[in-house]
């Protein structure tokens, strides 16, 4: 089973629902859920499609899959909590989850993710025409799509300041969640992608999940299930020009943990005695 399924790790606001939908529209594969860490970490209610890691095995999260099969590739996302930073006492708990498995790992710039959190919202826009599996997540989305449209005309015109504090905080968060996903490539297959260039690697995409670059990207470019959301939103950010240094310090950092090994407990430690975590940049 290890060998015929894969699982996307991200941020929020990554791209991660585009990615699975569109990939699982290609031959041969099957794709669906959304895994968090925990019900407690969520602001509202839990979607219909989350299932929750926690307190179960990976492989648990692929019994979820109906008749499944040999001949298809299986692959579901584990998004991690934005609000809500991950909590420091399950940092290896979270790492020991994952071994020998095709994990694909989404990156983007910290400010940008910023934007589209807290100044666009979430918002999914899908294309019916494309709406081809009936998978849950497809299903969810679908019914939400007049609360989505609304959002989108509110992101327009928001003007509300982030402050410093706030991102600060935000983009710490961000950095622990690729930290802790980036610590998995040791003890297990995997391929990190730059959201900003997710259109010229499939290459890649296509090498390690063994999928054509035309199924590819017909699903991802030509008709994929979710529409990309192309608005540019403002730089609301108090203190932008700071938080603009704090940013480049953290991308600087991941680009090196990318291209090294590393001891996750060496980059970022959580001192329990203390109640203090300490991260080396």
């Amino acid at each position: 089973m290890v060998d015929k399924s894969f699982i996307l790790i991200s941020n929020q606001r990554c791209g991660s629902t585009w990615f699975i939908t569109s990939i699982g529209n290609c031959k041969a594969v099957s794709t669906d859920y959304e895994v968090k860490w925990s019900k407690s970490l969520l602001i509202g209610q839990p979607s219909p499609y989350h299932l929750f890691l926690s307190d179960k095995k990976i492989e648990n999260i692929f019994n979820y899959f109906p008749n499944m099969d040999k001949h298809t590739l299986y692959g579901t996302k584990f998004v991690f909590d934005f609000y809500r930073a991950f909590p420091a006492n399950h940092y290896n708990k979270f790492i020991n989850k994952f071994n020998n498995f095709k994990i694909i790992h989404i990156t983007r710039d910290y400010i940008d993710i910023l934007k589209s959190k807290l100044i666009g919202k979430v918002i999914h826009l899908l294309d019916p025409k494309n709406f081809e599996n009936k998978r849950l997540i497809d299903s969810t989305i679908l019914a939400k799509q007049k609360d989505y449209v609304e959002k989108l005309q509110l992101s327009k015109s928001n003007n509300e300041i982030v402050r410093m504090k706030d991102a600060n905080s935000y983009l710490t968060n961000l950095f622990i969640n690729d930290v802790l996903t980036l610590s998995l490539k040791n003890q297990n297959q995997y391929l990190n992608l730059k959201y900003e260039d997710l259109k010229t690697n499939m290459h890649l995409v296509s090498d390690f999940l063994n999928i054509s670059v035309e199924d590819l990207n017909q699903n991802f470019f030509v008709k994929p299930v979710i529409k990309k959301n192309k608005l540019n939103y403002k730089n609301n950010f108090e203190n932008y020009e700071d938080l603009k240094k704090i940013n480049t310090k953290f991308k600087q950092k991941i680009d090196f943990l990318i291209n090294n090994n590393f001891d996750f407990n060496k980059v970022i430690f959580y001192d329990e005695y203390n109640k203090k975590l300490n991260i080396k940049i």
